[in-house]
């Protein structure tokens, strides 16, 4: 692990946090008003509860996981 890994690392665990912290804001409401609305017609499909934990594995590990390749890779090419 270089410096550059773990400042790649650091910054797209930022750009992880913003996106869950939008995704939770804007599309979590949304997406429960919809699933709600369909228990109705029992037509509700994927839980909302469900693509959060999709949205959180990817915003806080593989995100942060991309960063530290690309920045151990970028200070092995320079």
């Amino acid at each position: 692990m270089s410096f550059a890994g773990l400042v790649g690392a650091l910054v797209f665990l930022v750009i992880g946090l913003a996106e869950l912290a939008f995704v939770n804001r804007s599309v979590y409401p949304a997406l429960r008003w919809r699933y709600e609305k369909a228990k109705v017609t029992q037509q509700q499909g994927l839980a909302p509860s469900t693509i959060m934990a999709l949205v959180k594995v990817q915003s806080l590990i593989l995100l942060p996981f991309i960063g530290l390749v690309i920045g151990d890779r970028m200070s092995t090419s320079g």
